[in-house]
């Protein structure tokens, strides 16, 4: 049983007769509980999940949990969020069978000694996010069979001696957010099975020697975050199963000798600290660190010795500190090295000798830096060398042996040097490399690439011309991008000879003013070609010559003016065109002649008025056209030959944007060529879940379309025009999740705002959005808050016979009938107003009271005696059933009077 965001204040004693036997979980979250209900429970003899999640209760007397027939039974107790402050002594005494006791985001202060006595079971105790200062060994001596403690963000400021001594079982200990400030060798004595321990965001300066001896098991420590000055001698030593040791932003100055000693499979966090001095021999017998990470530190060298020799890392992060040259790495012990960062640094050069024989490192990042100097073959050594990161650096030449032989290289990123030269075959015993990045360099002129290479950068340099013969004869080159270089209109025939299967070019920002088509022609294999961003302000017929399957063809700010007929005559194949943002003023008819596969065509932000000449059609060519693009022009009429249409050609548009053009009118020429567009253009996709049209002039709405997205759960209309909330809103919202935002609207406040009215009256609370809903109108509620207007006040004239739009009564009848010569009256009671008791009379058409009783609130029937019905001379009469308030007051309303049966 749920019970979520109700205003529940107390739980009636028999409130739950009937399902006491079958109950197994209750769930209690956010009510407005002052007092545990402790009768009301005690009847749950099943029950074995107790959930009470954000409460008012601030005390747990003695007693609250005595008697109850689930104390054999309950297994998990929460009671959680809330101010609770105190807890009676041994309140949980009688709960013998709970594993689960979760208390966390309370205020407790204190623990009282013997505080959990008897929950010899309890597995998993959580007491974060309260105000305790204390915790010691008589608070929880008695859960021996504890595995699992959080105690994290509380204001504890010591580990007390043997705290857990008898807790032998406990494996997970979570102390982080706290005020301790030292822990030592006595501090977790005892506690041999313990693998997680988390201390962080504390307070500690002083760790022990030996502080983790006797908890060999242990499998993480994390203390990131406090103010430790040093790794001590044999801190860390022959914590055989320890996976992560994390000691990230302390106040850590030097790790000294044997301080990281006998591990294995380690994470090993050092970061963001102040860490100048690694003594030697401070990691002994260290095998494979999975990862050593000593990043954001003051490092300016690492001693040979720091590492013996069966000490190393797998991964090794020294990014972000002081180390001008690659020598001051002690990488000759560093066998199982696999990957290596050292960006983020001031390295000037990458001397002789840097790497030994280093059989498993496949990356390293040396980015970042401001090397100008790599010796010659200074990565031979490096036999499973994939990704080689130099960027952001200052190297300005590569020599013929910088890098040597590399033939398992993949990946080699010199891009954002100063490089003008990179000297013939300087990456030709590069024989494996698939993608080589150099943008944003100086260079002037392409160089020997290698033979396998897939994709190549070379934009934001200063190459002016590509010559014949550039290019080896390779069939693996399949992504060039030159842009924003300065290669004007210097590309010709033999530019790109040689690149067998090239299929993405990118000219983009070069200067371009006339299209290098002779170039292009050994680019048979080409299907994307770039050229936006140039000044192309031509294009003649055939101007990019014969490219058979090219695709895509960008030519976006060209400044282009002029299109010949037949311009893309050659690209048989092509499917987007995108000719956006130029200055055509006309386009001929034929000028698409050829493009049968063309399927999105971006004419946008032009000065086009037209794209017909009234008989023939710009696009009757383009027979596969299926998104056209026409906003941001100068179009002020479509005609019957705008679109294409013909009776025995299936043309087949789907989309089209005329947004931001001149058009004063729509005609009926707009159907011709659009009969194949989507039904209900404006439709939504199904999933939507938000729609926000706030801040228009909308004055009218039609919801059809909307209601039909059944995921959608949230509507703005907010500063909007309109007048009415409309009623088939709200029946959406009764069935759903539906929010409707409806403030800042000039909303009329008269019997068709009834429903709304009406819906938030059942609710237990009314948010936000709806307090917000002021009346413009009528005159006597302007100014009104909705949620505070009486229910008679919302009337029409003349009023509306509609149930949905009549006031709504107080309570409704289930029954009137008469049993045994008696009037039985059953009711219920409809709405969350203020009901104290019921008036009830049978009355004749002249308003004469024949019978009159008062009921108490906590009764919903009443039989009347058949004698006592004497009518006075009309024999017509009515039954009418009324709610008085609590200060006596009638409501009464002609729904809640019926004609009495026959």
């Amino acid at each position: 049983l749920h019970l979520t965001d109700t205003p529940l204040a107390s739980i009636a004693d028999h409130a739950f007769y009937g399902i006491n036997d079958t109950l197994q979980e209750l769930h209690l979250v956010r009510t407005e509980m002052t007092q545990f209900p402790t009768e009301a429970l005690k009847i749950l003899g099943l029950l074995k999940v107790l959930n009470i999640d954000g409460h008012k209760i601030e005390l747990l007397a003695k007693g609250s949990f005595a008697g109850a027939q689930f104390e054999g039974s309950l297994e998990k107790l929460h009671l959680v969020n809330g101010p609770l402050t105190e807890l009676a002594a041994d309140i949980f005494g009688s709960l013998k069978k709970v594993k689960t006791l979760d208390l966390h985001g309370n205020q407790l202060g204190t623990l009282k000694k013997g505080q959990f006595k008897g929950m010899r079971e309890v597995e998993i105790l959580d007491l974060s996010y309260n105000n305790l200062t204390k915790l010691d060994a008589t608070h929880v001596s008695d859960l021996t069979k504890m595995t699992w403690c959080n105690v994290s963000n509380n204001a504890l400021t010591e580990i007390t001696r043997g705290t857990f001594a008898r807790n032998t079982v406990l494996r997970v200990v979570n102390m982080a957010a706290n005020a301790i400030r030292k822990i030592d060798a006595n501090t977790f004595r005892g506690m041999r099975f313990l693998r997680r321990l988390y201390l962080s965001d504390n307070m500690i300066s002083d760790v022990g020697r030996g502080t983790f001896g006797s908890v060999t098991r242990i499998g993480t420590i994390d203390l990131a975050r406090n103010r430790i000055k040093k790794v001590d001698f044999q801190m860390f030593f022959q914590l055989n199963y320890v996976e992560l040791i994390d000691l990230a932003e302390n106040e850590i100055t030097e790790i000294q000798k044997d301080a990281f000693k006998d591990l294995y499979l380690t994470h090993i966090n050092i970061s963001h600290n102040r860490l100048e001095t690694i003594e030697p021999k401070s990691f002994i017998n260290c095998a494979n660190m999975t990862v050593l990470d000593l990043s954001h530190n003051l490092i300016r060298a690492i001693p040979r010795t720091a590492f013996d020799e069966t000490t190393y890392a797998t991964e090794w992060i020294v990014t972000h500190n002081l180390l001008t040259n690659m020598t001051q790495l002690p990488l000759s012990n560093m066998t199982g090295l696999k990957i290596l960062n050292v960006s983020y640094n001031n390295l000037v050069e990458i001397p002789k000798n840097t790497f030994p024989k280093l059989y498993e490192l496949h990356t390293i990042d040396v980015s970042h830096n401001n090397i100008s100097h790599i010796y010659n073959a200074v990565f031979q050594n490096l036999l499973s060398l994939r990704n080689l990161n130099l960027s952001h650096n200052a190297l300005e030449k590569i020599g013929p042996s910088t890098f040597g032989t590399l033939p398992t290289l993949l990946e080699l990123d010199l891009s954002y040097n100063r490089l003008r030269d990179i000297t013939r075959g300087a990456l030709a015993k590069t024989t494996g490399l698939r993608f080589l990045h150099m943008q944003h360099n100086k260079l002037e002129k392409v160089f020997q690439i290698p033979i396998s290479l897939n994709e190549l950068n070379l934009s934001h340099n200063e190459i002016a011309e590509i010559p014949e013969k550039t290019w080896p004869t390779m069939n693996s080159l399949l992504g060039l991008d030159l842009s924003h270089n300065r290669l004007g209109n210097n590309l010709a025939r033999g530019s790109f000879a040689g690149l067998l299967t090239l299929q993405r070019l990118h000219l983009v920002s070069n200067g371009i003013s006339t299209v290098p088509k002779d170039s292009f022609s050994d680019l048979g294999t080409m299907q994307y070609l770039y050229l936006a961003h140039n000044n192309i302000s031509e294009l003649p017929k055939g101007a990019f010559g014969r490219l058979p399957i090219l695709f895509e063809l960008q030519l976006t700010d060209n400044g282009l003016e002029t299109v010949a007929d037949r311009a893309f005559d050659g690209l048989l194949q092509l499917l987007t065109l995108n000719m956006s943002r130029n200055v055509l003023r006309s386009v001929p008819n034929g000028a698409f002649f050829g493009l049968v596969s063309l399927r999105r065509l971006d004419l946008s932000h032009n000065l086009l008025t037209t794209i017909d000449n009234k008989t023939h059609g710009l696009l009757d060519d383009c027979l596969s056209l299926d998104e056209l693009n026409l906003s941001h022009n100068r179009f002020s009429f479509v005609t019957r030959k705008t679109f294409p249409s013909d009776p025995y050609i299936p043309y087949r548009l789907r989309s089209v944007d005329l947004s931001y053009n001149t058009m004063s009118i729509v005609t009926g020429d707009l159907k011709v060529g659009t009969g194949t567009l989507e039904n209900e253009v404006f439709r939504m996709p199904a999933n939507f879940t938000t729609l926000h049209l706030q801040h228009n002039k909308l004055n009218n709405a039609s919801y059809d379309a909307l209601l039909r997205l059944s995921n959608l759960t949230l509507l703005d209309l907010r500063s909007n025009e309109l007048t009415r909330f409309e009623p088939e809103l709200v029946k959406r919202m009764k069935v759903s999740n539906l929010t409707v935002a409806l403030g800042a609207n000039p909303l009329q406040c008269d019997c068709y705002m009834r429903p709304l009215f009406h819906h938030l009256r059942l609710l237990p609370s009314i948010g936000v959005v709806y307090r917000e809903l002021e009346c413009a109108g009528p005159g006597s509620l302007a100014g009104e808050r909705l949620y505070n207007v009486s229910d008679e006040l919302l009337a029409c004239v003349p009023a509306v016979e509609d149930d949905a739009f009549r006031p709504l009564p107080d309570l409704r009848f289930r029954e009137i009938a008469y049993f045994r010569g008696q009037l039985v009256v059953n009711w219920y009671v409809a709405a969350s107003s203020d009901v104290a008791d019921f008036y009830v009379y049978i009355r004749d058409r002249a308003n004469r009271i024949i019978v009159e009783r008062t009921v108490a609130y906590s009764s919903r029937s009443l039989a009347i005696d058949g004698t006592d019905i004497v009518p006075q001379g009309d024999p017509q009469l009515e039954l009418c059933v009324l709610a008085k308030s609590s200060d006596g007051a009638i409501n009464f309303l002609d729904t809640q009077c019926v004609p009495l049966p026959a």
